[in-house]
């Protein structure tokens, strides 16, 4: 229960209030932090860069765009150069599946790409707790797809050809979520999602996971750990 341990609090004394009223030009203090793994590149040029997240959705490491109010340059001492960038898409959270219902991408093959992505979810949140509710969710990377009959032979498939014993698939997302009586929180990392069958396919072995804060590079490593391991707990 450890990512839902902060307890709702009042609306009033929420940091964005606070964030809110500092002037443009002065960056607050309890709402920067540098940019995370899997933040998107919302500045542009070269650097390091600082967020301001305001709102309720944020963590240590990743925010959705739309509460990241606005960012500064900084060298290479931490020291801000030049004036706040203000980001215009700041809001609430919206879904965002593009990347999982491409009908180009790598989930093309499914017949209902959003709703298999929402499905696999929903089963992987109700591990980590009962009653979990999803507010928004975002597939933040290109989902990797891997099939094969053993690990000597692991790669994206070709589903014109008979379909192979093992796929698997490792899609990299941003949720806001909320238990009952806590705070709304973000959580971030690889859905992974593995069937393993012997042909027939009601005896076909599926299994589900939220690797919470994996980053998408380790996509392809996730996912061939439980192509290998499907029964495997993290």
């Amino acid at each position: 229960m450890g990512i839902f341990s902060r307890k709702r609090r009042d609306r009033a004394a929420a940091p964005q209030d606070a964030a809110q009223a500092t002037p443009q030009d002065a960056p607050p203090r309890a709402t920067m932090r540098p940019v995370g793994p899997q933040d998107p590149p919302l500045p542009e040029g070269g650097g390091s860069w600082i967020y301001e997240v305001a709102g309720e959705y944020s963590s240590e490491t990743w925010a959705p765009p739309e509460s990241i109010r606005r960012w500064w340059q900084v060298d290479r001492d931490g020291n801000v150069i030049g004036e706040a960038v203000e980001n215009e898409h700041f809001g609430p959270p919206k879904d965002d599946l593009a990347r999982a219902t491409d009908p180009d991408g790598p989930l093309s093959w499914l017949p209902d790409p959003e709703g298999t992505v929402r499905g696999w979810l929903s089963v992987a949140l109700g591990r980590i707790a009962d009653g979990v509710e999803v507010h928004w969710l975002k597939v933040t990377e290109t989902p990797v797809c891997l099939a094969g009959e053993d690990a000597s032979d692991f790669a994206p498939p070709d589903f014109e050809q008979a379909p192979p014993s093992r796929i698997g698939v490792a899609v990299p997302v941003g949720i806001g979520v909320q238990l009952a009586g806590h705070a709304p929180a973000v959580l971030w990392g690889l859905l992974l999602w593995v069937t393993v069958s012997d042909g027939s396919q009601e005896d076909a072995l599926q299994n589900v996971w939220l690797r919470h804060e994996i980053d998408a590079d380790r996509a392809d490593e996730s996912l061939r750990i439980v192509l290998q391991a499907p029964e495997i707990r993290f």
